[in-house]
């Protein structure tokens, strides 16, 4: 019977899916596939078709996953690509919502609470906007749900099946985006390994050591190449986004006076022009070329990585003589972190064809704000919410932690993630980490799961010891 129960809840969350999904084509939120012309992380349409695996080896600034996933499917269905994205993202989207419910049903014994979290991820407006896009936001969920999947199971069986599907997950996260780099990948294996020691210590080491030297490939490609052992070269005009946010400087002989990311023939001032002339021959489409699809900005220029180290040290000497300015900065990215995923820049337009479903849901007040002064105070108060239930929920399990003396590898596993990629995200991001939330929102989830099945059995403990009485 249980069985027969849990299999009808997945048919319900199936039916929901299909039918929030109809109702969603009503509004016209579909996916915009030329998205794959525009966006920075990708290579030009004609490397990702033509010289794909030339186009990745030679590519400075991104992990070489997702330029092979668009590569691999243009090849594969040509014309027929933009038809076949929107279904793979969907069917990522129905993946997460399987495996969260699995998990959820691995963690609280009442399929209901499994149902009804599930639900929430299935029918959040972020959910159903951010798989219309053609980026790795729902597909690096994907794979910390398999990952998290594997965990569990790997507490009960510990076999290198398990060990693999855990480890695995996350090393392909590290080679899809360059926020979830090697060290983290290390300080979790790591962690994993101490917390097993006793009993599955060798199969637990061997498969990190696999994943971790896996990862750290593209590194040490990159360092040979490039002379940079990173998997992006952009990490100066990142940071330099948030530390000179809201810093206006008039002074051109400074390159903080341009926007990061501008085109490279804007910074021909502070560039030496050497890194041309080394890397001239090896890829040119793609290493020299400033702009790509008939007109869009080419961000993969070799010169960017000249561009990215002047904004690091410019970054370094703001942030030495200006503390309480970059702090300021870091903590307006930390409130933004728990904004509604739908006030992401590109989600935005998307968003509003839902504004009123959005507005309910997520409490997006920043629909009918008017203004860069109302819009910052509607984010402020539309992260709230998140802010008191992440707050709570992480101070329940923390406090159930200190009381028993102990903590479950699953709920470790997502508190060094929530941290990690709270912590790089205040730091590093500006106006963009609402998204990098949203992609570890189901692993929250799955402690909001716990404390509601706690809640429910100290309430039911409660009646049943009045009812003695």
């Amino acid at each position: 019977m249980k069985q027969k129960f849990l299999d009808r809840n997945i048919l319900i969350l199936l039916a929901s899916f299909v039918i929030s999904r109809i109702v969603l084509s009503w509004f016209k939120v579909e996916m915009n596939t030329d998205s794959i012309n525009v966006y920075w992380q990708y290579l030009s349409v004609d490397s990702l078709q033509n010289n794909l695996l030339k186009g990745v080896w030679y590519n400075h600034t991104q992990p070489p996953v997702f330029n092979l996933f668009l590569g691999g499917i243009l090849k594969v269905f040509g014309d027929r690509a933009a038809f076949i994205f929107p279904f793979i993202f969907k069917l990522i989207t129905i993946i997460n919502v399987v495996v969260l419910y699995k998990c959820l049903n691995m963690l609280v014994s009442d399929a209901r609470i499994s149902l009804v979290l599930s639900l929430v991820y299935l029918l959040s407006p972020a959910t159903m906007i951010l798989e219309n896009e053609l980026f790795y936001t729902t597909f690096i969920t994907m794979l910390l749900l398999l990952s998290s999947y594997n965990l569990l199971h790997f507490k009960s069986k510990q076999s290198y099946l398990h060990a693999w599907g855990f480890l695995l997950p996350l090393a392909i996260a590290c080679l899809t985006r360059s926020m979830y780099n090697i060290i983290w990948l290390f300080v979790i294996a790591v962690v994993v390994i101490i917390y097993f020691r006793k009993t599955a210590f060798k199969t637990l080491a061997v498969v990190s050591v696999f994943c971790i030297l896996l990862t750290a490939s593209w590194y040490i490609k990159n360092y040979l190449i490039f002379e940079k052992f990173t998997t992006s070269t952009w990490l100066g005009m990142n940071l330099a986004r948030n530390v000179f946010h809201d810093q206006v400087s008039v002074d051109s002989s400074r390159i903080e006076a341009i926007e990061p990311f501008s085109k490279i023939s804007v910074y021909k001032p502070f560039i030496a022009g050497r890194l041309e002339e080394k890397y001239a021959g090896l890829n040119d489409k793609e290493l020299l070329n400033e702009f790509k699809n008939g007109g869009h900005v080419n961000e993969n220029h070799i010169n960017y990585i000249e561009v990215s180290e002047k904004y690091a040290e410019a970054s370094k000497k703001y942030v030495m003589s200006h503390p309480a300015a970059y702090i300021k900065n870091v903590l307006q990215s930390a409130i933004i972190f728990f904004v509604p995923a739908t006030r992401y820049p590109l989600a935005e337009e998307q968003s509003r064809k839902i504004k009123y479903y959005d507005l309910i849901y997520s409490f997006n007040l920043s629909h009918f704000a008017k203004g860069k002064d109302e819009r910052r105070i509607a984010m402020v108060i539309s992260a709230i919410p998140k802010i008191i239930l992440y707050v709570f929920t992480f101070s329940f399990i923390l406090i159930g932690v200190k009381r028993s003396r102990q903590i479950s590898v699953l709920n470790l596993f997502i508190v060094l993630t929530f941290l990690y990629v709270f912590v790089i995200s205040s730091c590093m991001e500006h106006y963009e980490n609402m998204r990098f939330r949203f992609e570890i929102e189901p692993l929250f989830l799955l402690l909001v799961a716990q404390v509601i099945a706690t809640k429910f059995k100290q309430k039911a403990d409660v009646s049943e010891g009045a009812l003695k009485k």
